[in-house]
């Protein structure tokens, strides 16, 4: 009886390099800010007093919108010390882009009641889980790569993440008072992040 027997082909394995990582990012943001400009409905009349009566819905579009470009522009400013990624840098980066995808979601949610107590914490709220997958992204990378100091020495110690959590539990809070406080005060909160990791501007100068 002939007897063939298997082939076994040696390799290395294959590891999804940090670009396409980027690249995937970089690629379901702007379709969540279309989505998000899509959801805009029509003005009731071809106006400026039509544009005025959306005035709400337009305000809440520029902050929903702006806030998906800061988190965008965190993420490209922090990946630009990250050199090796693996599974869990996939996956917390995967519930960071998650929890994003719901912001057309609670912003039109905001839009049919600016008073509603649940469409304002439900933003809020949306953004402190936007916060904890950021967090479990940074500390994946750190895990990922202890032996990139660069990466390390700019991550590790990071108080602006507790900082920003601190003040959206603040905002979730005081929307009880304030029921349309919460996206402004999401906004408000998020301004920390318009200028990006401090460390890492200084650590990329120095290279």
């Amino acid at each position: 009886m002939l007897v063939v027997k298997p082939i076994r082909v040696e390799g290395k394995c294959s590891i999804m390099k940090k670009g396409r990582l980027e690249a995937f990012t970089d690629a379901i943001i702007p379709i969540i800010m279309t989505v998000l400009v899509l959801e805009l409905k029509t003005p009731s009349e071809y106006s400026w007093n039509g544009i005025w009566e959306m005035r709400r819905e337009l305000l809440s579009y520029a902050i929903s919108f702006f806030l998906l470009a800061i988190v965008w522009g965190n993420h490209h400013h922090m990946f630009q010390v990250v050199k090796r990624i693996n599974g869990s840098v996939i996956w917390a980066n995967t519930f960071l882009v998650f929890f994003l995808s719901f912001i057309p979601f609670a912003t039109q949610i905001v839009d049919e009641d600016p008073q509603n107590l649940f469409g304002s914490q439900l933003y809020t709220l949306l953004f402190i889980c936007v916060n904890l997958a950021w967090n479990f992204l940074r500390i994946a990378l750190l895990r990922a790569d202890p032996s990139n100091r660069v990466m390390v020495d700019s991550l590790k110690r990071e108080p602006k993440s507790i900082l920003t959590l601190g003040a959206f539990i603040i905002v979730f809070l005081v929307s009880f008072a304030w029921h349309a406080f919460g996206i402004f005060g999401t906004f408000i909160v998020m301004m920390l992040w318009v200028m990006p990791y401090k460390q890492i501007e200084d650590k990329l100068k120095g290279l």
